[in-house]
């Protein structure tokens, strides 16, 4: 097993501080949306239902509109009046499409912020699928949320999948040997508090 210079070892403490670093400040802004999210909620909730009464009375507006149009009455006037009222329509749809997509948006911080939770305070399973000595792997990467890197020898390790079951994990190993793409030395590993526990039944 190869030895570790001084210079690796100052190279490696320095990742792992940015990594904490970099980890800290994405819980910092998860809990700032957090309570953001709470905030809007209520204004949200209101603007919805002024939006959903704004467009049940223009439509009522445009059912009376139309009925005298077939009338004949101000037949002009009332068809401009129509054209607007579904501008207006249209515009109210466009922005409660808006506000659904931002409750979308602010769902998936909260749901990252939960699943972060859950890898810091629960026993969680994934499956070890490599391990090499490169060390230039990052040991923190927010695109790929759901593969950890681990390394406690000279040997960097890498395993893909949370799960908060082992028969998920272990479900998950046989998929990967089903597929072929895997080798068959795969394991499922456990972690606590980011911190790797055991080698886990494989069935």
């Amino acid at each position: 097993m190869p030895d570790i210079k001084n210079e690796d070892l100052l190279f490696l403490h320095h990742q792992i501080e940015k990594a904490e670093t970099e980890q800290s400040k994405l819980e910092n802004l998860l809990n700032e949306k957090s309570i953001e999210l709470k905030k809007n909620r209520t204004s949200k909730f209101t603007f919805k239902l002024i939006c959903s009464f704004l467009i049940i009375t223009i439509s009522a507006l445009i059912i009376y509109s139309s009925y005298w149009t077939k009338k004949g009455i101000q037949y002009k006037t009332e068809n401009k009046d129509l054209s607007r009222f579904k501008s207006e329509v249209h515009n109210l749809k466009e922005q409660l499409s808006r506000i659904e997509k931002d409750q979308i948006d602010l769902n998936d911080i909260k749901d990252l912020y939960l699943y972060r939770n859950l890898i810091n305070r629960d026993t969680v399973y994934s499956v070890q699928v490599q391990s090499f000595t490169d060390q230039k792997i990052s040991l923190f990467s927010e695109k790929y949320a759901n593969a950890r890197f681990y390394n406690d020898t000279s040997y960097y390790k890498m395993s893909l999948g949370i799960f908060e079951t082992l028969t998920e994990a272990q479900e998950f190993r046989k998929i990967l040997l089903r597929s072929g793409i895997i080798d068959k030395n795969i394991f499922v590993i456990s972690y606590k508090d980011n911190k790797r526990l055991r080698i886990e039944e494989p069935f």
